[in-house]
């Protein structure tokens, strides 16, 4: 830019009078000894902040000593007086270079250098007052000797018209400079930023692509077919191509010329071929692995220009640190470059590697820095480190790799990539054919990530479940399975992101933030997510009625509606608990309002009334988006406050959302303000009508504009060099087609408290209002415990809250992703989640309905929910009770939901407790079954009930997959199958199949229509033997409401071996209800005594099932049941 000396003047307020002058002299210098420093600062000040306020700084290691501190006269630099003063209003011709390559602004202020820059090539920013000598350079850093030109010496012409190019299209400044070339930007067509000084004649050559390839085993030589984006032949006119040089030790090699930028490539021996290697945009060496191609760099190409080279490092039991240095070599892929990276690596437990690698002068980078602490407000615990599963190595000088291996030797993550630039990171490793990869979501899609073509992005969005696409969570967390052994990665990191897994080859790419990274060894999955969870938390302890069905619609017109729909639900048999109202009910859309004429107050208050004399539950939404209205009380509560976003000038962000006719203000859940103002909204609305929890929608942040509403400019376009959170340098693939960020959401520049802005903690903001609002349930009612629905999740949402998996559709794969929806979410630690069943948008059918219903009966979280209006019409109710075979299809699957609630409430507190999941995957149960890996259509409640729901249309059968076992028809446990083989079952339209797995024990009640009812009847136990004649279960018993349990609570542990049952156990809890019936599944021949605590008891058996009836064992004590 152009020198401004008010600009300089301002920017010297530390070291300067009023008028722009500074003063030097001993009594003034910051060279002062550690241990002699003087504090001029406050803990946690930075360096920009020192500075200014006329400090000194300079960081120490030596403990005690300030890094803030006065100068070696004990004043501050603006209190330097001298009968000489210094200006810095030098002209740009006349400066002398004060600093070295690479200072920054602060760091030459507050060495007492002169700091403008400048557009002119070759001029010092870092530069001398008038009479000063260039003082002693500050030890750290010292700079690295630099190839350019001194810049004095460089003679650049002014005229734009009489630049001579001395590069070529794409040189970047760095490679311009570095060759003694001049670099200034130019708007003006054809005229070259990178050009040459008055009287050289520097050209700088262009590098052509070269490829390698290693020569397979039993391949007779290597050729290659080569073409262009548009498919025109580059190289070997005719298939198969020309042979390429043999270089030696198995490696052949071609380099393209250098007009040739991107190109696809094929390696073939005339009978034999790879698959096509595509978008090869710099040098690169390839070898097969497999069948896939994969990427490395044992080739002899050397480091490439993204390698960073490990120095200073150091090494202990515990970890090890160095410095990454990029040296002289300049990658750029999209951004400038970091040169030099702090690595860590933490060894916290035998099972978790924990990297961390971010920029060494960090506060020079403060898109770069970690997740805001708010975000994870409780420490991860460490545990023992003395029986590492896995090994890391790096060796000072060499070039920095992340290869991970087991115990035994056997790699597990071996990164092909690793890019770090400010607004892009990547990292890429190998993926081997016979891998299976679950996880990296929210994504509407197969279980079982395609290891040949994924790609989506990460980014929160109100995006409504199409296939393939960002939705509304980001979790960047995977598990992958290598021969039946699994590892998990977790990439601690909110900035927009990119997945992909192409040709082998698996590619993470981030807009910013940095690398903090967890290594989870498993070896199990199950292991895994409990190593997880112990880094991002625990699911929250949820109460018990939350398992009962849910109801809800958007578009209930008024309350005697909803009122009818519970009725009906009791009129036709199918259960209910928890009745739920969207946005219907509030004045013109407004948070914290209840509609005057068609939801009055007394007519909610009586409604609730109604609904708790029948132990049954209210809920409704709450938006995130608070009108823009001075006669609206949470507005002018929220001004008071000052809670609200702010726009990049300081002033009140508005975008829009559902209140009629207003703007709309969002929170900043990162303000000290926003847990007493939230807690204050949303009790005062509880005090009109009690809700059972809160349903929190629309939190991505989503809006109706695209940033803000009230903008009508265009978002400047990125420039190398200039940090741009509105339009980065590399694009995600946001909606499917690089929507601008911005897009339904908000500015990316909008203020958080603190400094943070949109673009680094944007997939956090549903995060943050889940914790938010679960801390304000709990002020308001300590004793029970918070039920929330979140629509917007990021790694950790589960310890505060369910997921519904968000506006899907009325269609038969909505069905099916449902599935593929709710088993990732266990890996991601929130396993209360569920679908809209029988799909939100378009209408639904008999048939549809029926078979969801059945499905939806196995949810974690049960709910039918569909929306308003779909092709400009109002979509037809879809209540169970609607259609004759929905209604009975309903019955039936939700008798056996609520006949299975202990069993189901066991695993959803084992969540909490032992960070278990409530739903198993076949690939978490069975992980050496290759079938098994890839099932994802049938699914486990727990580990001892499988689903396999019909979800095609039209269908009166389905095949299912019996991994290997026993398994047992609920309906007929005489039906048995043996595992592991196919079935075709019978499926009619009422009728979804269920099977018991042997091995297993289930305890029940009920069933009933309501989970208060069902509590209130007798247990039971069904017991499903395996070959060995050997099963166990586990049951857990509170009052299903205290947050607190306090150790109230009995957990029993069912064993069967040897023809004996037993029941151990702890209890602290009083169970008034007891066990009256066992039911016990392959039992060979009808026994002659049967025993209950050694006494005679009567029992029945027909078909190898053994029951035991009229039984009255108290659940508060061990017991034992023999049979002979």
């Amino acid at each position: 830019m152009k020198f401004n000396s008010a600009i300089l003047i301002a920017k010297f307020a530390a070291l300067s009078s009023a008028a722009g002058l500074i003063k030097r002299d001993n009594q003034c210098s910051c060279t002062v000894e550690p241990l002699a420093r003087k504090d001029c600062g406050y803990i946690g000040i930075n360096e920009s902040a020192c500075v200014s306020n006329g400090c000194c700084w300079d960081p120490s290691n030596v403990d005690g000593a300030p890094w803030c501190f006065y100068t070696a006269s004990g004043g501050k630099t603006t209190e330097c007086k001298s009968s000489e003063s210094y200006s810095c209003e030098v002209d740009e011709s006349s400066r002398t270079d004060c600093g070295y390559y690479g200072i920054n602004e602060s760091e030459c202020v507050s060495r007492g250098c002169c700091w403008a820059e400048s557009s002119t090539s070759g001029i010092p920013w870092c530069f001398n007052s008038k009479k000063n000598v260039n003082p002693e350079p500050n030890p750290e850093p010292t700079p690295d000797p630099e190839p350019t030109p001194d810049p004095e010496s460089k003679n650049c012409p002014a005229d734009e018209k009489s630049r001579v190019d001395c590069g070529y299209i794409g040189v970047t400044k760095r490679q311009c400079e570095a060759a003694g070339c001049c670099w200034a930007e130019s708007e003006t067509d054809g005229i070259p930023w990178c050009f040459n000084e008055v009287g050289k004649d520097i050209h700088i050559e262009k590098e052509g692509i070269t490829v390698r390839f290693q020569k397979p085993y039993g391949w007779s030589t290597v050729n290659l077919w080569a073409w262009d984006d548009e498919d025109n032949n580059v190289y070997g006119e005719v298939w198969p191509g020309k042979t390429i040089s043999d270089i030696g030790d198995g490696w052949y090699s071609y380099t393209f010329p250098s007009d040739v930028s991107s190109v696809n490539v094929l390696f073939n021996d005339g009978n034999n071929q790879t698959k096509d290697i595509t978008n090869v945009k710099s040098s690169s060496c390839f070898k097969l692995v497999g069948d896939n191609v994969i990427k490395t760099d044992d080739c002899g190409l050397g480091p490439s220009g993204c390698s960073y080279t490990i120095t200073d490092l150091k090494t202990s039991e515990s970890g090890m640190t160095a410095v990454l240095d990029l040296e002289d070599r300049i990658c750029e892929k999209y951004d400038i470059d970091i040169p030099k990276l702090d690595f860590q690596a933490k060894f916290e437990t035998n099972d978790r590697l924990h990297i961390h690698i971010q920029p060494t002068d960090i506060e020079d980078y403060p898109h770069n820095v970690d997740v805001p602490e708010d975000a994870y407000p409780f420490e991860i615990e460490d545990g023992p480190n003395d029986d590492l599963q896995y090994s890391y190595e790096l060796v000072d000088g060499e070039t920095f790799k992340i290869n991970i291996n087991r115990k035994d030797g056997t790699p597990v993550f071996e990164s092909m990539s690793f890019i770090f630039e400010r607004q892009y990171l990547e990292i890429s490793k190998n993926v081997d054919s016979n891998s299976a990869i679950y996880g990296f979501g929210e994504v509407f899609g197969p279980y079982k990530r395609n290891s040949e073509n994924t790609s989506h992005a990460l980014w929160n969005a109100d995006n409504a479940d199409p296939v393939g696409q960002n939705l509304y969570g980001s979790h960047p967390f995977y598990i992958e399975i290598i021969d039946g052994k699994a590892y998990g990665f977790y990439l601690k990191n909110s900035h927009g992101m990119q997945f992909s897994i192409q040709d082998g080859l698996m590619t993470i790419q981030a807009i910013g933030g940095n690398f903090d990274m967890y290594f989870f060894m498993g070896p199990s999955m199950e292991d895994i997510t409990k190593q997880y969870f112990q880094v991002i938390g625990a699911p929250a302890l949820l109460p018990y009625w939350s398992l009962g069905w849910h109801q809800c619609r958007y578009g209930y017109r008024n309350i005697d509606e909803v009122r009818e729909v519970v009725a009906n639900y009791k009129k036709n048999n199918i259960p209910l608990d928890t009745m739920w109202i969207d946005i219907d009910y509030m004045e013109n859309n407004k948070d914290f309002t209840y509609d005057a004429k068609n939801f009055p107050v007394s007519e909610m208050k009586k409604f609730v009334n109604e609904l708790k004399s029948n132990h049954q539950y209210y809920i409704n939404m709450i938006d995130p988006a608070i009108a823009k209205d001075d006669n609206y009380a949470p507005f002018s509560r929220g001004m008071e406050k000052d809670i609200f976003i702010k726009d990049k000038n300081g002033e009140l962000f508005l975008g829009e959302v559902w209140p009629v006719n207003l703007n709309t203000a969002f929170p900043d859940w990162h303000h000290p303000n926003i847990v007493e103002y939230w807690t204050n909204e949303i009790k005062l609305f509880k005090d009109l009508a009690m809700t059972d929890g809160n349903w929190i929608d629309m939190n991505e942040a989503a809006s109706f504009c695209n940033g803000a509403c009230n903008s009508g400019s265009e978002d400047s376009k990125f420039k190398m060099g200039e940090f741009n959170p509105r339009n980065p340098p590399f694009a995600i693939n946001n909606f499917g087609y690089e929507a601008p960020l911005k897009t339904k959401t908000l500015d990316m520049d909008v203020q958080y408290y603190g400094g943070l802005i949109d673009y680094d903690i944007h997939n956090m903001y549903g995060h943050m209002e889940s914790i938010v609002s679960y801390e304000a349930l709990l002020n308001i009612d300590p004793i029970k415990r918070p039920f929330l629905l979140s629509r917007s999740t990021f790694p950790g949402t589960g310890r505060y809250a369910a997921h519904w998996l968000g506006d899907n559709h009325s269609w038969w794969k909505d069905m099916y992703y449902s599935i593929t929806g709710m088993l990732s979410f266990q890996l991601f630690g929130i396993p209360m989640v569920g679908s809209d069943t029988c799909g939100f948008q378009a209408n639904a059918d008999e048939e549809l309905c029926a078979r969801w219903m059945a499905l939806g009966a196995f949810n974690p979280f049960g709910r039918n929910h569909n929306g308003l209006e779909w092709d400009n019409a109002r979509i037809r109710s879809q209540e169970p009770y609607i259609w004759p075979k929905t209604a009975e299809a309903s019955r039936r699957a939700l008798a056996i939901r609520y006949k299975i609630l202990p069993y189901m409430y066991t695993y959803l507190v084992r969540t909490h407790t032992h960070s278990e999941m409530i739903l198993y995957s076949f690939a978490a149960l069975w992980p050496n079954d290759a079938t098994a890996l890839g099932i994802d259509k049938q699914f486990l409640v727990g580990k001892g009930i499988l689903i396999t729901p019909v979800i095609e249309q039209g269908k009166t059968s389905v095949e299912g997959y019996f991994p290997e076992g026993i398994w047992y028809d609920w309906y007929d446990h005489s039906n048995v199958i043996t595992g592991p083989t196919y079935k075709v079952l019978n499926a009619p339209i009422e009728h979804i199949p269920v099977h018991i797995r042997g091995g297993q024990i289930i305890p029940t009640q009920g069933p009933s229509l309501t989970v208060y009812e069902n509590r209130n009847k007798p247990f039971e136990l069904l017991v499903a033997l395996d070959r060995e004649k050997k099963a166990h279960g586990i049951l857990y018993l509170d009052d299903g409401i205290s947050y607190n349990v306090d150790g109230k609570f009995n957990e029993i542990e069912y064993n069967v071996e040897n023809g004996t049952l037993t029941a151990k156990g702890s209890y602290n809890y009083d169970e008034p209800q007891n066990l009256h019936e066992i039911s016990i599944l392959g039992v060979s021949s009808k026994p002659s005594t049967v025993t209950v605590n050694d006494a005679d008891a009567q029992f029945e058996f027909s078909n190898n099932e053994l029951i035991i009836k009229n039984l009255d064992i108290s659940m508060n004590d061990d017991f034992v049941v023999s049979w002979n």
